[in-house]
């Protein structure tokens, strides 16, 4: 049962791990477009310019983080369970107690930004 769950996050983690990419090159390089505007947008052929960059930047904040906390949280529980932790509830309550966590400090975040 436990290998079932196992074989099922990894095929989750290999699933996320693309769109993860993407906005995470997209998340830069808007983030640059900040910081250095003429040239993104000239290497972008005018599409990123400073206010398109903010927008972009701003707006996936929030889905980077969350992917990426997706994606690490499954790590996690494999290297865990691979130098020795037994699978079961508690490693899982753990996770799922670091999860909803990270997912408050991010909201609290968010709101304090705005």
């Amino acid at each position: 049962m436990e290998e079932k769950i196992s074989n099922r996050l990894t095929r989750i983690n290999r699933i996320l791990v693309w769109p993860t990419l993407i906005l995470v090159i997209v998340f830069v390089f808007s983030g640059y477009g900040i910081t250095n505007p003429a040239l993104m947008g000239e290497l972008s052929g005018g599409v990123l310019n400073r206010t398109v960059s903010i927008y972009l930047h701003t707006a996936l904040a929030a889905p980077v983080l969350l992917l990426l906390l997706i994606h690490i949280l499954i790590g996690l529980r494999t290297a865990l369970t691979r130098v020795g932790v037994k699978e079961g509830t508690l490693l899982d309550a753990f996770l799922v107690l670091l999860a909803v966590f990270s997912i408050v400090l991010l909201v609290l975040l968010e709101t304090l930004k705005s």
